[in-house]
């Protein structure tokens, strides 16, 4: 069962056959016969061979992720046998995008790593909504409200939205008194165009339109200080915007409070220790 699942992973992590067969001192037709057999068992073709690359199927790149995963926990159950699960090392897998994560979670990392070096860490910067488990993903940091699912959230920091436009847009349009007067205005869309406000002592969604629409808040950030339109977007982003007069504050009496940065996470019956020791730096340091 367990055959030829090393020389596979070592053929995903060095690119090719070859190089795979040296990293394990072995020969590349051993690797070659090694996959073969491998993908005989399994039924399905893992890797494309071309006289110039091997590249991963669909089904080599999905069985590639979650093997990785399984090897990965087999590492810790090893190291917690030995009882060095005090000394914490191995990889862990973040998710997370935009400036907050950057400037606010990157640097809380790179401190928890100078704290134990043995640990290593691979940060992907994606927007995409991504499956944790199916990408072997060990935490991701995601903003706004969550919808029910199998992960764990826990709240990082408290971050309200606020809706904002520029004195020169308020110049030359009728600022809107209800958020229900914003269909009759350029909105600058963000995330989705539905956004979220007290109405009548219950939260309402509210359906905006515009011209201008990005997945990068400061791009949001720019076109509403250039006059294009009304924005919502987190107080934290346009807090020295506003400072400087750039921005002002619309319909605050509106604004719902939950939004926040969370750090989610698979449920599992065993979570590697460092896993858990990063979980608990993150949320004493936002604490």
């Amino acid at each position: 069962m367990w055959q030829g699942l090393d020389v596979f992973l070592a053929v995903v992590e060095h690119g090719s056959f070859s190089k795979a067969a040296n990293v394990l001192d072995v020969s590349t037709s051993y690797v070659s016969r090694q996959i073969q057999q491998l993908e005989q068992r399994l039924g399905t073709i893992l890797i494309h061979r071309t006289t110039r690359a091997q590249n991963l199927t669909d089904s080599g790149r999905e069985y590639a992720v979650k093997l990785k995963v399984i090897q990965q926990e087999l590492i810790d159950a090893t190291n917690h046998i030995q009882g060095i699960q005090r000394q914490p090392k191995g990889l862990i897998r973040l998710s997370g995008a935009g400036d907050f994560v950057a400037n606010r979670i990157a640097p809380v990392v790179a401190e928890f790593l100078q704290r134990y070096p043995e640990v290593s860490i691979e940060f992907d910067f994606n927007n995409r909504n991504i499956d944790l488990v199916e990408e072997g993903v060990d935490l991701a940091i995601r903003f706004g409200r969550l919808q029910d699912s199998n992960l764990i959230a826990r709240k990082l920091c408290h971050r309200p939205m606020s809706l904002v436009a520029s004195p020169n847009y308020i110049t030359h349009h009728s600022p809107p008194i209800h958020p229900y007067e914003l269909a009759n205005h350029n909105c600058l869309i963000a995330i989705n165009n539905r956004w979220r406000f007290n109405i009548a002592q219950q939260v309402e969604e509210v359906k905006v339109v515009g011209n201008w629409r990005s997945n990068n808040p400061h791009a949001i950030l720019s076109a509403c200080k250039q006059g294009l339109g009304i924005a919502h977007l987190a107080q934290d982003i346009v807090a020295e915007s506003i400072k400087s007069g750039q921005l002002v504050y619309l319909l605050p009496e509106f604004q719902v409070q939950d939004n926040a940065t969370w750090l989610v996470y698979p449920r599992k019956d065993l979570m590697p220790y460092r896993v858990r020791l990063l979980i608990g730096f993150l949320l004493e340091h936002f604490s």
